[in-house]
């Protein structure tokens, strides 16, 4: 017996989950090519139903109230709202951003939280139930819960965390009324310890800061996180006006009480931004952040008792705040739900309703992501055959890691690769992945102008052998195999991954392991012995603003639209010719 999960709000998917773990899971964003895609995830309920070999008995759906109770009424509602910030449309202006942020207060805080619930629950069952009548008239008979949006988040952690005991600590924007959470997770069971407002949320603060810097709200915080890299250590003392987390309260404060993030960010942007350059602001938010979220972590640490750390919600796509949580000598481990965002909502939803219909609990920590549509080589070689570009060609090869491996090792290709089943989640992991040399800089430069067209100061990610590890990276505790956290590159391995890692010489590494993703690892065990190092720079199978590709036609268009020359693709080498 199967959960089917479902998250409605932005980055929408829906996911399978039965005796303790992942199915399948996917995003909608993938179907539809619009990143971060709005609305209820039909292709993806349709692709999980089809892809769960189980009955499905329940349903679960994340996120009550507030923002999501909106947007699952009038989809259209968020869709503007993240127009306005990726600036698709016209920005409104200060006195209208004022008038919105009366009912924004309202929405964002859900008080009185009951009321929320009361109506929340029933109109979320009956439109959800509707739409699954649209989709599989069993699955809209399925028993339907509703979850709470940090529960859901709290579970995607704990019960992919291979924990039987943890301490859990979700952070985000908003969600049902809160920015975070701070729970114990124990055989099975979640308890909740403390809970933070969404009116001081640490993450909004951080994305007003994105937004304060011309940049994108809720899609470039990334890039604000790499800008630090390029200031020497400065201190913004007017940082400390927002979120800041306080151990005698338990709670974030804040004196600055605006809650919209785009007035919150005018209001950075003209006391403070306006003082210092905007490196300098981008390192102190930065540090500022980890400060907030390494005390927390420590005080709920001695608290509890517990050292071993789970964490979910989009503040932890931030992987330097990951990787200060695991340096502290208070952690005995942490673990970051790959999909930390709300695109893993669906997982967690339907986690935690397992163990409550099931009472099943998996202490097993999930050993990858490919949880997404694999395809054949008969359906690689259909859509080989439909298209219609003349300036492409293709040939079957008998060994694909070998041959893409002399392809980067040998001629120094910019190489397309695509295999198995699609990662769940924001990181290219081996399947749908961009791969290249580390050691020459030049090739962050080309992936940036042929493919991938971001700023300057973004890095690209490694990928590396588990056993080769320890030899490149300097405080190597133990493997991330989902690229979740960071790490220093070794001194005497500098040029060795200079493409891969970043001005400060940290690169976020995912770490293969000997018994996951074969074929990856081999590419990886091949490129090892050419070069003396088995390691690669590895970026998403996309181009830049699209989502990373779901199937064959994805990959072939991306060839045909990019400056990249190669791909291999199940047992096909794929080539691009001169125009």
């Amino acid at each position: 017996m199967a959960i089917l999960g479902i998250n409605d709000s932005h980055d929408c998917g829906s996911s399978a989950f039965s005796s303790g773990e992942v199915v399948s899971a996917v995003n909608e964003e993938r179907f539809t090519k619009n990143k971060n895609e709005v609305g209820f995830p039909y292709n993806s309920i349709k692709y999980v139903a089809k892809n769960t070999e189980e009955e499905i008995t329940d349903v679960a759906l994340a996120w009550i109230g507030g923002n999501a109770l909106i947007s699952r009424i009038i989809p259209s509602w968020d869709r503007k709202r993240r127009a306005i910030w990726r600036r698709e449309i016209s920005r409104p202006s200060r006195p209208v951003l004022h008038m919105m942020d009366v009912p924004y207060r309202l929405i964002q805080n859900q008080r009185p939280r009951m009321l929320w619930q009361a109506f929340g629950v029933p109109i979320s069952k009956r439109i959800t139930s509707k739409r699954l009548e649209g989709i599989d008239k069993e699955l809209s008979r399925a028993k339907l819960h509703v979850v709470e949006h940090h529960l859901a988040h709290a579970a995607s952690a704990y019960y992919t965390s291979g924990f039987s005991e943890a301490l859990i600590i979700t952070l985000d924007g908003s969600g049902d009324g809160l920015s975070g959470t701070v729970s114990v997770g124990d055989k099975g069971e979640i308890k909740r310890l403390a809970e933070f407002k969404a009116a001081t949320s640490l993450g909004i603060m951080y994305g007003a800061a994105t937004v304060a810097c011309d940049m994108r709200f809720s899609e470039d915080e990334g890039k604000l996180m790499s800008l630090a890299a390029y200031s020497y250590p400065a201190e913004i003392p007017e940082l400390w006006q927002f979120s800041v987390y306080d151990p005698k309260t338990k709670n974030f404060v804040s004196k600055i009480k605006t809650r919209n993030e785009i007035l919150l960010a005018e209001y950075m942007k003209d006391h403070v931004l306006s003082k210092y350059d905007r490196e300098s602001f981008a390192y102190a938010v930065q540090k500022h952040a980890e400060l907030q979220v390494t005390t927390l972590v420590k005080q709920w640490i001695k608290e509890t008792g517990i050292g071993n750390v789970v964490a979910a919600g989009g503040f932890f796509s931030n992987v330097l705040v990951n990787r200060a949580i695991e340096h502290m000598p208070e952690v005995k481990s942490l673990f970051v739900f790959p999909q930390m965002g709300d695109g893993g909502l669906s997982v967690g939803a339907a986690a935690y309703t397992d163990f409550l219909v099931h009472g099943k609990f998996n202490k097993k920590q999930i050993s990858n992501v490919y949880f997404g549509p694999g395809y054949t080589n008969e359906q690689i070689f259909a859509a080989l055959k439909k298209s219609k570009n003349r300036h492409i060609s293709f040939e079957p090869i008998k060994d694909p890691a070998g041959h893409a491996a002399e392809l980067v090792a040998e001629k120094n290709e910019i190489l397309l690769w695509f295999q198995g089943r699609m990662e769940y989640g924001p990181r290219a992991l081996g399947n749908r992945s961009v791969v290249a040399l580390p050691n020459d800089q030049e090739n962050r430069d080309k992936i940036n102008l042929i493919i991938k067209k971001r700023p300057y100061y973004q890095p690209f990610a490694s990928s590396i052998l588990e056993e080769d590890a320890p030899k490149l990276l300097e405080d190597y505790l133990a493997p991330n195999r989902f690229m979740t956290g960071a790490n220093s590159v070794r001194k005497e391995h500098h040029q060795n991954l200079v493409a891969a890692s970043h001005v400060d010489h940290t690169t976020r590494p995912q770490i293969v392991g000997a018994n996951e993703n074969k074929l990856y690892r081999k590419l990886l065990h091949e490129i090892g012995k050419k070069t003396g190092y088995s390691a690669v720079l590895n970026t998403s199978l996309n181009k830049h603003r699209r989502p990373i590709a779901l199937d064959p036609e994805d990959a072939i268009w991306t060839l045909e639209n990019t400056g990249a020359t190669k791909l291999v693709i199940g047992d096909y080498l794929v080539s691009k010719k001169n125009k």
